[in-house]
């Protein structure tokens, strides 16, 4: 049954598959890239891969960062993987407790001081991150806010963005 366009069948059996086998709960992602030299308008090519097939990304840095600006920049992908990770989460928690969302919008908000990659300073690169959530449901405001309140803590992209993650990088 898909309810908030979730299909809590499958959250269902997913919750039941770790309860009784916790490595269950224990996905990786891959994503293959790679940069390209000359000739091509944008710079870097993703491919990812997932459930149904394999997926490819183009991405340029902006014109002051030396891209074209011609595609999504770096920053603009973090932000999508932010707000849509929130999103999926939010949703995912007000399915649970039986919310019907009629809509559901996001605007995320990135606020970055672009100094420190240019090696003029050692300011945070990353000032602020911002959801603005507008939820239209038959619900009042204040379950409206709890299920933000779960969503953030319960949301692997927030937690994130909470908790330091040293990246392994290596080269091959």
């Amino acid at each position: 049954m898909r309810f908030n366009n979730v299909d809590m069948e499958k959250i269902k059996r997913a919750v039941e598959d770790m309860r009784s086998n916790p490595s269950s709960a224990v996905r990786v992602t891959e994503v293959d890239g790679r940069w390209n030299l000359v000739g091509v308008e944008y710079q870097f090519t993703a491919r990812c891969r997932t459930e149904s097939g394999e997926f490819r990304l183009e991405v340029d840095s902006p014109g002051f960062m030396g891209g074209s600006g011609s595609r999504p920049g770096p920053m603009h992908y973090c932000l999508i993987g932010l707000t849509s990770c929130f999103m999926a989460t939010l949703v995912s928690v007000a399915s649970e407790k039986g919310v019907k969302l009629n809509s559901a919008d996001v605007k995320g908000k990135c606020e970055i001081d672009f100094s420190k990659p240019f090696g003029l300073s050692n300011n945070p690169i990353i000032r602020s991150v911002r959801f603005e959530v507008k939820l239209d449901a038959a619900a009042p405001r204040e379950v409206l806010n709890h299920l933000i309140s779960e969503a953030k803590e319960r949301c692997p992209a927030v937690y994130s963005l909470r908790t330091p993650i040293e990246p392994d990088i290596t080269l091959v």
